[in-house]
């Protein structure tokens, strides 16, 4: 019975997709049917987990490699009760925790889920941004309120102890940062921590994955949506399908303008993160992290 050991638990819109798809390149590394199995995420909203067997059965295409991976990045903010139900379920298991900069994964994400039609193509930023600020804790979480998780979402330093605390040195945090602007290098590193080769990446073509887009027509992207959902275990394994498949059709859907955010408006939603993202800083750099990248760097500078 194959089960994970290897579990990219966080967060979303920030390069998981095209890190699990990376990742899936190497021999050593076999992978769930569809990337988010969210098997553990109902301890997230206090729900039941699903039996067992129908998780083993994400992993039934593995043949023995060494590392069996999923990737669900609502995980992370499920705190120490996901972290520990992993721990259990699944023992010594690797944890890696993609970071990005909060203001642009708001940003990501309010525009993916309007992409996901859970919000009207007309609500503007500082109204979703004023209903996110509505949201009690209680609100949030609950499942149904998850499209309100904008602002809070980017407040990592809120999440972070217990999963360190669960798994030490087994969890490792990178960043969007460093996939966007080496992702070779951020492999190779994580394949050193993983303890396999890291010479798969030296020459190999990598694209990305899951790239959030506005779209012209709501029918079409529903259609869209469908399709997706339904054949993605058909998709990992046809990649060049999907990428001729997404090229057609957002040139066929995609709107010709995005709504544009002021410097003003990113400057007031930076504000939102300054505190969270010192703690961030401060927890990461007591547990040895150094080189971080310049929106956590600049945080401690801005006190007071």
């Amino acid at each position: 019975m194959a089960l994970p050991n290897l579990i990219i638990a966080g967060v979303n819109k920030a390069g998981t997709t095209s890190l699990f798809s990376y990742l899936t390149l190497h021999p050593e590394i076999g992978a769930s049917r569809i990337k988010e199995t969210c098997y553990f995420l109902p301890l997230r909203y206090a729900e039941p987990m699903a039996p067992i067997e129908e998780y083993t059965a994400q992993f039934e295409d593995t043949s023995g490699e060494r590392y069996i991976m999923e990737s669900t990045p609502g995980y992370f903010y499920g705190g120490k009760p996901v972290a520990q139900a992993i721990k259990k379920t699944l023992g010594d298991t690797h944890i890696i925790l993609m970071l990005r900069e909060p203001v642009g994964r708001l940003l990501s994400f309010y525009r993916f889920k309007k992409t996901m039609l859970e919000l009207a193509a007309d609500l503007s930023l500082e109204s979703y941004l004023e209903h996110c600020r509505k949201m009690s804790e209680e609100e949030l979480s609950r499942r149904e309120n998850n499209v309100w998780f904008g602002i809070e979402g980017g407040r990592y330093a809120n999440y972070l102890e217990p999963w360190f605390e669960v798994f030490g040195e087994r969890l490792k945090v990178v960043f969007f940062d460093e996939l966007r602007t080496d992702t070779p290098k951020l492999l190779q590193e994580i394949c050193r921590w993983l303890k396999i080769d890291e010479s798969v990446y030296d020459e190999i073509s990598l694209g990305v994955e899951n790239k959030t887009v506005q779209f012209r027509n709501r029918t079409l992207q529903r259609i869209a949506l469908w399709v997706n959902d339904r054949g993605e275990q058909f998709f990992r394994g046809n990649p060049g399908v999907k990428r001729v498949l997404r090229r057609w059709y957002q040139s066929m859907n995609t709107a010709q303008r995005r709504e544009i955010i002021s410097d003003e408006q990113k400057a007031r939603v930076k504000d939102l993160f300054l505190e969270s993202n010192r703690q961030l800083n401060k927890i990461l750099t007591e547990r040895g992290y150094t080189n971080l990248p310049t929106w956590l760097e600049q945080s401690t500078d801005k006190r007071g």
